[in-house]
C-alpha cells in the first residue's frame, strides 16, 4: 500500500522561491516520466518525513498531480539533514523500476561471540522490482556466519517473487572479520617464520677460517 502525498501547482522556480517554500514548511519537488511533460509542485514537508519514516518509495498523489510515483530522488543539504528537493517519477501498473533497498541482519552471528567484528560491504542493493511489490527492507541471515566467514548476495531470504537483485549472487553484502589492528593467524605465522635463528657456532667458525 502506498502513501498518499498532497501535490500542490508550483507556479515559481528558483533557489530563492525554493527557499521561501522550504521556510512556510513546503518541500518543491517536479514529476516527470512516461512521456508526459514535467510538472513543478509542492509538497508538505511533515507528510514527506512520515513516508519516509516508513521507508516508503511508492506514493499516491493527490491534488495538483494524481496517480501513482516513485520517490525517485531527495536532495539533501551538506549535512544530510534537511531536504531540499524531491524528484518524483511517474509509474503504471505493468512497470518495472530500479530502486536502492537497505539491507539488515536477521539473527545473531556466531562469529561476534568468536571475537570478530561485522563488516558491510553494501549497506544498501540495487534491484529491479514491479513497484507495487518495493520492500522497506531486505534481509540476509546472519545465524551462521562464522569469524573469516562472508555472506552473499544470493543469502537474502525475503526478496519479492518478482524481483531482481542487480548485482552478482556472489557478491559479498557483510563478512565477520577480525578486529582492526588484529592480524589473523596466517599473518601472525609470517611474521614469526620469517627468519631462521642464529648458529652461533657455525658463526665464529666461519669467522676463524676467514683470518
Amino acid at each position: 500500500m502506498s502513501d498518499i502525498l498532497k501535490a500542490e501547482p508550483r507556479d515559481k522556480v528558483g533557489k530563492l522561491h525554493n527557499r521561501r517554500l522550504r521556510a512556510t514548511g513546503k518541500i518543491p519537488a517536479v514529476l516527470y516520466g512516461h512521456g508526459e511533460g514535467s510538472v513543478s509542485l509542492t509538497l508538505a514537508k511533515e507528510q514527506l518525513r512520515t513516508v519516509l519514516r516508513h521507508g516508503g518509495k511508492l506514493v499516491e498523489l493527490q491534488g495538483a498531480a494524481s496517480g501513482q510515483a516513485l520517490l525517485q530522488d531527495l536532495q539533501w543539504d551538506a549535512f544530510g539533514k534537511r531536504l531540499l528537493h524531491v524528484d518524483l517519477l511517474r509509474v503504471q501498473a505493468g512497470d518495472r523500476v530500479t530502486v536502492e533497498i537497505p539491507v539488515e541482519l536477521k539473527g545473531e552471528a556466531p562469529g561476534e561471540n568468536e571475537g570478530g567484528v561485522l563488516e558491510f560491504i553494501h549497506h544498501t542493493v540495487s534491484i529491479e522490482v514491479s513497484p507495487s511489490q518495493i520492500p522497506e527492507k531486505l534481509h540476509i541471515d546472519a545465524s551462521g556466519l562464522h569469524l573469516g566467514e562472508s555472506l552473499h548476495a544470493d543469502k537474502i531470504i525475503d526478496l519479492p517473487k518478482d524481483a531482481k537483485v542487480l548485482l552478482d549472487e556472489q557478491e559479498v553484502i557483510v563478512h565477520c572479520v577480525p578486529p582492526a589492528g588484529e592480524p589473523a593467524d596466517d599473518e601472525e605465522g609470517a611474521v614469526g617464520g620469517g627468519s631462521e635463528p642464529e648458529v652461533i657456532g657455525k658463526k665464529e667458525e666461519d669467522e676463524e677460517s676467514d683470518s
